[in-house]
């Protein structure tokens, strides 16, 4: 989604820390996208028992100001939710992924949206500066050093930067995780996947249903909504075997403009699949943007095979509590 460079920006920005019942480590990289698109957020001890803990990860579909709103401003939506405030955890998760994706059609917000957008231009003309600033106080620049600005010149290019970095309002798709005493809740729109780690009888499992979820488990039902409104769009037939890329997500109301329909109904939803996971056999979450796992759409991958790799990679190095979560990410 979206242009990209010719080289990997691998500047990365790791975050680590705790909780009463978990630790937790983050870690981003920009890769070879123009501009970072990836935006995710932390909140927890929320509540008056300091019992509520959100993680939410959300990825911009060629484009960041979408993305970087939600990050934003998704645990006040959801802290004021009625349904939140009673204990229904799951409920109020559908109806804060809908009621935030409308509020993105206000004017109030698309001036938030503008806002995030000139900020980003004001970013990379200061950051120009500082890198021509860099190039005359340090001449003896290492190899890797000199890599990473000529990269950065290629994306920062100040003759180019209205079509670098200006984009039409577009999308995001978004994983939100709700732990709270003994449930964990997954609330997930679009592309962007979770992975659990389990733990049953002192035998470590991997689960990789989510990312099955959007081409499997729902695959029938989501098809033939978007066959119907694609049809009622169109006026034409469309074949209930086509792939795509996502179903679910915020934004891009180019695909959710049928007044005919219902939220639920159209091409692309802003209702999340829900998973509610008990906590008392879960050891680990993995959550991350769409690029970690690129063949969802081919039928032929052997799931064991994945699975089993995941498994010796990321479990001895969870539970070594000497290793920092971030620098395993």
């Amino acid at each position: 989604m979206g242009g990209e460079l010719d080289k990997p920006i691998l500047i990365k920005k790791p975050i680590d820390g705790k909780t009463k019942l978990f630790r937790y480590g983050i870690n981003e990289v920009q890769g070879y996208k123009k501009t970072m698109e990836v935006f995710y957020f932390i909140d927890n001890d929320l509540g008056p028992d300091k019992n509520v803990n959100i993680f939410g990860l959300f990825e911009g579909h060629s484009g960041r100001e979408i993305a970087k709103y939600l990050s934003l401003n998704f645990t006040s939506e959801l802290l004021k939710n009625n349904n939140f405030i009673n204990g229904n955890y799951k409920q109020a998760l559908i109806e804060t992924c809908k009621n935030i994706d409308a509020s993105l059609r206000t004017n109030e917000v698309n001036d938030k949206l503008i806002n995030f957008r000139e900020e980003n231009n004001d970013e990379k003309r200061t950051k120009i500066i500082d890198l021509y600033k860099t190039i005359d106080k340090n001449s003896n620049l290492i190899s890797s050093e000199i890599e990473e600005i000529n990269t950065l010149f290629d994306l920062i290019n100040p003759n180019n930067l209205e079509e670098v970095f200006i984009s039409d309002f577009v999308g995001a798709s978004g994983i939100i995780i709700l732990i709270i005493d003994k449930t964990t809740y997954v609330a997930k729109a679009g592309n962007s996947h979770c992975i659990t780690i389990k733990k049953k009888n002192s035998v470590n499992t991997i689960d990789i249903n989510f990312f099955k979820q959007n081409y499997y488990k729902n695959k029938e039902n989501e098809k033939r909504r978007i066959k119907i409104a694609k049809e009622l769009k169109t006026g034409k037939t469309v074949s209930e075997n086509k792939e795509y890329l996502y179903t679910k997500g915020f934004g891009d109301f180019n695909y959710k403009n049928n007044n005919l329909l219902s939220i639920e109904e159209q091409e692309v939803s802003s209702e999340p699949d829900i998973y509610e996971i008990p906590n008392e056999n879960l050891q680990f979450l993995i959550i991350c943007n769409s690029g970690f796992f690129e063949n969802e759409k081919d039928i032929n991958i052997n799931y064991n095979n994945i699975e089993k790799n995941l498994a010796n990679y990321f479990i001895p190095k969870l539970q070594n509590k000497k290793i920092i979560i971030s620098d395993i990410i």
